[in-house]
């Protein structure tokens, strides 16, 4: 490992406390050094040592503990090795970097002396006089980089103050002996002023320095003065410096250093400078603008605080945009690092020919300026504008005869001046100067235009619009070229149309100028009906009024059937009379005369119709076929306007007044009115129903008539075509004439009510037979109708009752349908019928089934009959009848093998026939068999000497039909068989398949009975083992086994055995 330590100079002299020589770093070599190189070195270093002693003084208090630090730069110099301290030529402390740092104080101080690392740094503790000195940080690294500038150590020069005191503030004051805060701004002061200030440093020792500071500048100030008052100074130092630019944004500061301090105090403040503007630039527009182009013109000033105020000038005159709406000025102030402003300001306008030529000027000042009555700083701009021509036309009105020569002048100023385009227009529209039979000139060569011979469409006004390469102008002003001639006019009416004579009104008639140049009437003639009427004005008259008028107006007042005419007029102007005009016609429509009304007939009838006629003598004008009709006093009716009204039908609502007048465009004639009268022929309003139905036990009844009848008439009642007499005590009548009723229409009617007396009845009740009768109310008749009656069949009603069938019982066989079953009951109302079955339900009075019947749906069906006072029942019951089926068993009856034959059918009674069927297949018929007191069986017995085997074969037969055959086999046998039969056991001659149940009943009852004996030894045989093992054991003081091992091993010897898992029961 290579080590290089960093060189230092040798010993260190001492040095006094008061002295403060000036720092200074040797330079380090770059490249490998020869021997005279190295001789340079060294008595460069020996100056070094003389020279620069130090690179920081540090101030402490004695008795205090002070830090002196060891910067130490590892990414310029490398790693470190090691470090030493000296004092002096004295090391005081070493320490060696490493895995394990070592550090080592001489004896001498190792009480109050530490090296610290990270940083690293040198304590004392304790300051003494003697700690005073300079020390020295030698540093040595492994491999040392060419970078590193700490090849000479770092030096600390130690002060240890002995009786310092810090001072007690430093003031600063003004030039009126006005104290400045520390921090405050003095001003504002202008440049070129005096700025003096004091600064007192007060009771402080040692002597401290004071100066005056500029940032980093001292400032050139007189020499400090120094009072010495019981061992304390007071310093004082002036300032007197004059300000200038260099002071913008700087601060004025007083340092005081001293021993007794560890960093110098500061005590500061600025000065709020204000300088005059330094510079002041004008641009925008360079060559030049276009009319109604946007100009924004920028003007810059720098270097004035405060900022300027700036004022825009158009030639001499200041620009205001509250003067004018279309400029605008945008101004703003930029404060600079330095404190001063930079003041931007725009005019924006919109370029015009008024500006062409014209000098802007930008004019700014502040106040520096104006304290020193300096003139303000300007910027000029000189703009040139283009715009097209602006014209003018002369002269502004001028009035001539036809077949005249006029002359039309057109005066201009643009700038280009050339032109590119000339254009008259007239009225608007574009004037042909191509016609030159007509016109002269309105060219760029000859701007003005001549009209050579006037006429009247020449009338108008002339303007002239010229071009250049910018763009077109056209005058302002107009040439109003009037041509005089004759009025041709036409006659207006105000109003237009049609007048009400009602009216009362005023009509003005006008003799409107068609064509006419002047256009004003100086006398009008006026006709009616092609007569001369009136010329106007008129001051031959005695009457005043009518030489002081308008001629062109006629006023007709209160407008009647006398003014109908046809009006014409004549005007005249300075040109002479005109022709006379086209006739028009006053139209005046008026009223028609009074109406009158009939109507036919005279009496009207409901349910009929009624003819109303309006009419009138005088039509009035236009005639009038129009009507308006009232109805009770409402109307008019809107959807009515003829003459003749038919009201059909005539109703309740018909009994009102009627009224009617003629109308037409006059208005409307005098109304006539008339009241209708309406009668009622006898008609019934409540009539008796056809059929009136009261059951015999109730205990009131009564029949209702109501007929509507005007004029009135009268009812009467009969029973059975015979009048009901008032002293029949079974019957009573109320009657009342009721009032008609506008809500249901209905006239006046008298309403009868027959009531039944029913107590007065035999057995005070109806009879069901006797008292069914036909009831009938009978009115009488009027002056507009014939008597009427209506009749009603009382019918006295009961429950249902002797409700039978046709027939109780139905016989059908399955798959057919049955015959019809009919219902039948008596009761009123008629009953109704429904049969029942089940959950069926078949409505109506016969029982008619059209599906097929199956053996299920025999049962009884009920037949219930119903109105609406009760119900009553009847049933039949339908038998389905089937063919029947056949089965075959065999037993033994009476120690006989017989074979019994059993059918199943209905009726149940069946007819059985029986045969063999042999393996040869030939059939031997046997008869019916024996039936035993039976209907759906038949018994045959076996014969025992039969040698083969046979097929027994049964069929039963019922009214409906026979059955399938039935079979059963029967083996063969023989005499031999039955002599052994004979020899058999008992339980020989069971059936194979009883003894088969037989077999394994036992076979199962044995099977359990082993069970039970195994489960029996094997537990008595665990309780041996158990008691043998407890007799070992008790031997042995412990079990060799446990309980339940090895039992089943067929062999014995083993002592021990393993352990196996105990067996569980």
């Amino acid at each position: 490992m290579l080590l290089r330590r960093s060189p230092h100079s040798g010993g260190i002299p001492k040095k006094s406390p008061g002295r403060t020589p000036t720092p200074q770093r040797p330079s380090h070599p770059s490249h490998p050094t020869t021997p005279l190189q190295l001789l340079l070195l060294l008595c460069l270093a020996f100056v070094g040592h003389v020279s620069a002693q130090f690179d920081r003084t540090i101030s402490e208090q004695e008795s205090k503990s002070v830090v002196l630090p060891c910067p130490v730069n590892e990414e310029k110099c490398g790693k470190l090795h090691s470090l030493n301290w000296f004092k002096g030529d004295d090391r005081i402390a070493a320490m060696l970097l490493g895995d394990s740092n070592v550090t080592s104080v001489n004896k001498e101080f190792e009480d109050r002396v530490t090296v610290e690392q990270n940083p690293y740094r040198l304590v004392i503790k304790d300051l003494k006089i003697g700690d005073e000195d300079i020390y020295l940080c030698d540093t040595t690294f492994f491999i040392p980089e060419e970078t590193c500038d700490n090849f000479n150590g770092y030096r600390v020069e130690l002060r240890v103050l002995e009786n310092i005191v810090p001072p007690t503030e430093v003031v600063i004051l003004d030039a009126k002996g006005d104290r400045i805060e520390n921090g405050s701004v003095v001003g504002p002061m202008q440049e070129r002023q005096a700025l003096k200030a004091t600064c007192t440093v007060k009771n402080t020792r040692p002597q401290p320095d004071v100066g005056w500071f500029r940032g980093t500048k001292r400032l050139a100030t007189y020499s400090p003065t120094h009072d010495l008052n019981e061992g304390l100074y007071t310093s004082t130092l002036e300032l007197d410096w004059q300000l200038s630019r260099e002071d913008l944004a700087q601060d004025i500061e007083c340092r005081v250093e001293s021993a007794a301090v560890k960093s110098a105090i500061v005590t500061k403040f600025s000065v709020d400078l204000q300088v005059p503007p330094k510079s002041i630039l004008i641009k925008g527009v360079e060559h030049h603008t276009v009319q109604g182009s946007k100009v924004v013109l920028q003007c810059d000033i720098y270097g004035a605080r405060p900022a300027v105020n700036l004022t825009w000038y158009n030639a001499t005159s200041t620009i205001s945009p509250e003067e004018n709406d279309l400029t605008e000025i945008r101004t703003k102030a930029f404060e600079k690092e330095d404190g001063t402003y930079h003041t931007q300001s725009e005019l924006v306008f919109n370029a015009s020919r008024f500006e062409n030529d014209r000098v802007f000027k930008c004019e700014a000042e502040n106040i520096v300026l104006q304290i020193n009555r300096e003139k303000p700083i300007s910027s000029t701009k000189t703009l040139e504008v283009l715009y097209p021509p602006v014209v003018r036309v002369s002269p502004p009105e001028m009035v001539t005869n036809t077949s005249e020569i006029v002359l039309l002048n057109c005066e201009y100023f643009a700038n280009p001046a050339s032109l590119t385009q000339v254009v008259w227009y007239r009225n608007g529209d574009i004037v042909n100067v191509n016609d030159t039979d007509h016109y002269q000139g309105g060219n760029s060569e000859n701007v003005a235009l001549v009209i050579k011979a006037t006429d009247k469409e020449d009338v108008g006004n002339y303007s002239c619009q010229l071009s250049n390469a910018i763009g077109k102008g056209i005058s302002e002003q107009q040439i109003d070229l009037d041509v005089q001639y004759v009025p041709v006019v036409e006659v207006l009416m105000i109003p237009e149309g049609p007048v009400k004579e009602s009216d009362e009104s005023n009509v003005t008639l006008f003799c409107n100028i068609l064509e006419a140049n002047p256009s004003v009437l100086t006398k009008v003639r006026w006709y009616a009906n092609a007569t001369l009427l009136k010329e106007l004005p008129d001051c031959e008259e005695t009457r005043e009024d009518l030489c002081h008028i308008d001629p062109s107006k006629l006023l007709l007042e209160s407008i009647g059937r006398g003014f109908f005419y046809n009006y014409s007029c004549e005007g005249f102007n300075a040109a002479g009379w005109g022709p006379r005009s086209e006739e028009k016609e006053l139209m005046v429509h008026y009223e028609p005369g009074p109406a009158t009304l009939t109507h036919f007939p005279l009496v009207a009838v409901k349910k009929k119709s009624v003819i109303f006629s309006c009419s009138v003598d005088d039509p009035g004008y236009p005639e009038s076929n129009r009507y308006r009709w009232l109805r009770g006093g409402r109307g008019p009716l809107q959807d009515i306007v003829t003459r003749d009204w038919t009201v059909e039908p005539v109703g309740l609502d018909s009994r009102t007044n009627y009224s009617c007048y003629a109308y037409n465009e006059g208005g409307k004639g005098v109304m006539a009115t008339v009241n209708l009268e309406v009668h009622a022929p006898p008609f019934f309003i409540k009539n008796l129903p056809q059929y009136t139905g009261v059951l015999h036990t109730t205990r009131n009844a009564n029949l209702t008539c109501r007929i509507e009848c005007v004029p009135r008439c009268e009812i009467s009642w009969q029973k059975d075509g015979k009048p009901i007499e008032k002293n029949d005590t079974r019957y009573f009548v109320k009657e009342k004439y009721m009032d008609a009723s506008p809500a249901t229409g209905d006239f006046e009617s008298m309403l009868s009510v027959l009531h039944f007396n029913l107590s007065n009845w035999p057995n005070s009740k109806f009879d069901i037979l006797a008292d069914n009768a036909n009831y009938k109310c009978v009115s009488t008749n009027n002056s507009v109708g014939p008597g009427i009656n209506g009749d009603t069949y009382l019918n006295i009603e009961y429950a249902p009752i002797n409700t039978t069938v046709a027939n109780t019982t139905v016989y059908v066989q399955e798959g057919t349908t049955p015959d019809q079953v009919i219902c039948q009951s008596f009761g009123k109302p008629e009953p109704s019928y429904e049969w029942r079955f089940k959950d069926k339900t078949i409505r109506g009075k016969t029982l008619i089934i059209n599906t097929p019947m199956q053996r299920n749906d025999s049962g009884t069906y009920t037949c219930l009959a119903f109105n609406k006072h009760g119900k009553s029942t009847a049933e039949t019951v339908i038998d389905v009848q089937f063919k029947p089926r056949c089965e075959i068993e065999r037993r033994e009856i009476d120690d006989q093998d017989t074979l019994i034959c059993t059918a199943f059918g209905n009726p149940v009674e069946a007819d059985f026939s029986w045969s063999i069927k042999a393996e040869n297949e030939t059939v031997e018929y046997l008869g019916s068999g024996d039936e035993k007191a039976h209907a759906d069986k038949s018994f045959y017995v076996l014969q025992e000497d039969y040698a083969i085997a046979r097929t027994y074969r049964c069929v039963a037969n019922n009214t409906v039909g026979s059955s399938a055959f039935c079979e059963i086999e029967v083996a063969a046998g023989s005499a031999l068989f039955i002599w052994w039969q004979e020899q058999l056991a008992w339980w020989q001659r069971w059936e194979k398949t009883t003894l088969i149940i037989l077999v394994a009943a036992i076979l199962g009852l044995l099977l359990a009975v082993i069970i039970i004996c195994c489960i029996i030894i094997c537990v008595c045989r665990r309780r041996r083992r158990q008691d043998k093992l407890h007799d070992k054991s008790s031997s042995l003081g412990e079990p060799l086994t446990e309980p339940g091992e090895y039992e089943n091993l067929p062999f014995h010897g083993l002592q021990t055995a393993p352990n196996k898992l105990p067996f569980v029961y």
